[in-house]
Formats: C-alpha cells, sequence, structure tokens
C-alpha cells in the first residue's frame, strides 16, 4: 500500500528527510517529463527537475494543503520552466548562424520518424493537454491522482485527454498524406 502525499509530507516536516525521497521517487518523472517538454534537452531537463525539488523541499512548510502536494509541485515546475524560457530566450542571440542537425531519418514510414510525427503532435499541443498526457499515461497515474495533479474534474480530465488525442490523430493524418 503506497502511503499518502500528506503523510509524507508532514513527517518530512517532522525532520524525516527519507519521507521526501518518497515523494520524489513519487514525482521526479512527472516532474522530469514536464522540464523535457519545455528544454527538449534531457540534461537541462534533470538540471531543472533538480532545481523544482530543491524549491518544493525548502519551502515545503508553506504548502497549505499536504493532500495537494502533487499540484503544488507541478505549479512549481511550472514556475520553473517559465522561467528558464525567459532565459532561454535572453539568450537566443548565441545560437544564430548554428546549422541543424542533419541526422534526421530520410523514409517516412520509419519507427524513428513515426516517433519524431508523434513527438511533434505532442509539442504542438497545449500545456495543459501535454501536461494531462504525461500524467495520465506516461506517469500512469490513475484517474484521482491525475485529476488532483491537474486540479480538474475527473470529466475534465477525460475531456481534456480526447480532445489531446483527436488533435494527435489529426496532425499524424495530416503528417502521413504529405
Amino acid at each position: 500500500m503506497t502511503v499518502a502525499d500528506a503523510t509524507l509530507v508532514l513527517e518530512t516536516l517532522k525532520g524525516d528527510k527519507t519521507a521526501f525521497s518518497g515523494l520524489y521517487d513519487r514525482y521526479a518523472r512527472l516532474v522530469r517529463a514536464i522540464c523535457n517538454d519545455t528544454t527538449k534537452d534531457l540534461g537541462q531537463a534533470q538540471d531543472l527537475a533538480q532545481e523544482v525539488f530543491l524549491r518544493a523541499y525548502s519551502k515545503l512548510d508553506k504548502l497549505n494543503d499536504p493532500d495537494r502536494f502533487g499540484a503544488w509541485l507541478v505549479s512549481i515546475t511550472r514556475n520553473v520552466c517559465r522561467e528558464y524560457r525567459r532565459g532561454k530566450f535572453r539568450d537566443r542571440h548565441i545560437l544564430v548562424g548554428l546549422a541543424p542537425d542533419e541526422d534526421e531519418p530520410t523514409e517516412k514510414d520509419s519507427p524513428d520518424e513515426r516517433l519524431l510525427d508523434l513527438k511533434e503532435a505532442i509539442s504542438k499541443l497545449s500545456e495543459k493537454e501535454r501536461l494531462a498526457l504525461h500524467v495520465y499515461y506516461l506517469q500512469e497515474q490513475d484517474a484521482e491522482q491525475a485529476q488532483k495533479i491537474l486540479n480538474i474534474s475527473r470529466s475534465g480530465l477525460y475531456r481534456l485527454l480526447a480532445k489531446a488525442r483527436e488533435k494527435i490523430e489529426q496532425y499524424l493524418t495530416q503528417s502521413d498524406k504529405t
């Protein structure tokens, strides 16, 4: 049986450092996925995820409702990613003149090409749609946990997932025609 987030939060606040590692283990993949969505670079995503957990740990006493740890952590993650994007765009002039990587697959039906198409389709979704996909499918959270993290109703979660799947299907269908 898994220990509730609230229990782990309260134990951490009492000084049990291993309790926070339980929260880390539960949410690290989700946080890294959100960060990777922003950075498109695994190394940068890991750095941002570390920053997210450092902030969460240092501000844990500010969390009003320990049952909402997941949603609170996602909020911190979004803020860290927003800060990254602001800094990243200021440094964009450094990248001017660099040629794109030429190692893209040439065969349209190759598995690598289909995966690239899928990643491209997902990147075109709204932030909330991408987050719903990450939480529900990639993190394999049940609907109850996913709706808590996203701070939406169960029916809202299912509508959001359906909308995201439809957009991905439309994009992939259009991609196949070209």
